[in-house]
Parts: C-alpha cells; sequence; structure tokens
C-alpha cells in the first residue's frame, strides 16, 4: 500500500435521510453505502457526510450558519448532526469498516465564515494506522460570528487541501448523492463539467424551481472546481449497486465528473 495514497468520500444528506421527512433515516441506503465502502481493500479512505434533514431541521429553525437565536438552539444543531454522524459510524462498523468518529467543531475554528484554524494532523495519524476517520457537516465556533456552519463538502475540500501540502496523492473525490450527478434541463447527466462548461451549467441550476437543491448543487460543483486546481478528480454518482465500487477502480460509472 502506498503510504502516501487517498481517496476522499463524502456521502450527501439525501443519500441517507428523507429530505422531506425530520429525523428519517434511509436505512436501506445507508446500508448499501456502508456494503460498498466495506468492498474496497488496501486504499486509505477519508469519509464527510451531510446531516441531510438531522441538522437541516433545526439549524431552519435556530440558525447557526451566522450566528444563532439562542443557546439551547445551537445545542440542539450540534447534537442533531452528531447523533446522524453516530448513525452513519454505527452502519460503517457493523460492516467491519474501522470508522472513527472526528466532531470536526474539536478540530476547526472560524472566523467570519472562514477557515481561522485547523488541527487536521490527527487525521493523518489516523490514516496512517489504516483507520477510517469520518467527519460531518457540524456547527462551528466563530470568532467574529459566534457560530457558523461547515457543510461535509467544505470540511473534506479543507482535508484535502492539508493532505495535497502534505504530498499526498488524493487519486480522487467520490461524492453519493441522491441522483446520478448533475442533470441538464432535460434530467439527462451532465458526464463532464470543467472551469470552461461550468459557468453555462451554473446559469441553469440557478433556474431550477427547486431553492434546496438549487444552493447545495453550486455549492458542490464549485468546491469540487477548487480541488481541480490542484488536479484532484471529484465524481458525483447516485447510490447504485455497484456505482462506488466502479468509480474506486476507475470503471465507467454514470455520473458526473468534474476536472
Amino acid at each position: 500500500m502506498s503510504s502516501k495514497k487517498l481517496i476522499l468520500i463524502k456521502i450527501g444528506g439525501s443519500a441517507i435521510t428523507h429530505k422531506n421527512i425530520p429525523y428519517k433515516v434511509r436505512t436501506e441506503s445507508l446500508k448499501r453505502i456502508a456494503r460498498n465502502i466495506s468492498k474496497v481493500k488496501n486504499i486509505r479512505m477519508i469519509i464527510a457526510h451531510g446531516s441531510g434533514s438531522f441538522g437541516h431541521t433545526s439549524a431552519s429553525i435556530y440558525g447557526g450558519r451566522r450566528g444563532y437565536k439562542n443557546r439551547m438552539g445551537i445545542a440542539r444543531v450540534s447534537k442533531d448532526a452528531f447523533d446522524i454522524n453516530k448513525i452513519v459510524v454505527d452502519a460503517l462498523i457493523k460492516e467491519k469498516i474501522p470508522a472513527i468518529s472526528i466532531r470536526p467543531m474539536g478540530i476547526i475554528t472560524a472566523a467570519g465564515g472562514m477557515l481561522e484554524k485547523s488541527f487536521f494532523s490527527s487525521i493523518e495519524k489516523m490514516i496512517n494506522q489504516n483507520l477510517v476517520p469520518v467527519l460531518f457537516g457540524d456547527v462551528i465556533w466563530d470568532s467574529k460570528w459566534k457560530s457558523t456552519i461547515f457543510s461535509g463538502e467544505t470540511i473534506l475540500s479543507k482535508i484535502a487541501e492539508f493532505f495535497i501540502n502534505k504530498k499526498y496523492n488524493i487519486e480522487k473525490v467520490i461524492e453519493i448523492g441522491e441522483t446520478d450527478g448533475i442533470y441538464d434541463d432535460k434530467k439527462r447527466t451532465i458526464p463532464l463539467i470543467d472551469k470552461v462548461s461550468w459557468p453555462k451549467i451554473k446559469k441553469f441550476i440557478e433556474k431550477s424551481d427547486r431553492p434546496d437543491v438549487t444552493g447545495g448543487m453550486i455549492h458542490k460543483a464549485e468546491t469540487a472546481l477548487a480541488l481541480a486546481e490542484n488536479g484532484v478528480k471529484t465524481f458525483l454518482i447516485g447510490n447504485r449497486k455497484n456505482s462506488f465500487y466502479s468509480a474506486i477502480i476507475g470503471k465507467s460509472v454514470k455520473g458526473t465528473v468534474i476536472k
């Protein structure tokens, strides 16, 4: 096993929770993801996941992205994010994956919504023991706003920057979502997005009549395009039976590649 070879995995909140049903887990979908990840051998992995209808439900009431309304409210947002993480880690451990939960608020601080300080060396020590760190979208303490919220994509992108600077070979980022990548106006998967094609695609997404999807897809794509500047490809795929493992081993898979 190459000591510098690494794959980053993002599990979308919509793939593991029912988006429109608060605190409802998509149990079979989560089991399928865990089974597929368990097939990966001799590759170091870091996983991050969204909180779906867990974190979004309480955050929509109490805030957190630019400060919070009251202390009990932000405590609830924090608890909800951690609750779904425990469920994900339990599912991974059941499939014999040595998953270790890492609470982002304990290793990251922010200032005005931007990364201020981080302590990612603990993650490096874990992967070098062949453990699988599992992070998640979380409340982050902010020196200007009291708190902010970093999505799973944001956290994974900051971790990627750290490991790129440490000269690790990040082979790819794989994002498992509700859909087979990003769709065009005819609901067909867009196979490739790069910095040339993105402005036109972004305009279409902005016209979407589903604002929850609009912000999410733009955020995913622009985070991935930033990583592409460092030569890291991102694969956005659905939770089909063989999609994840095919993407891992380099086989053709239905989804969107961002490079």
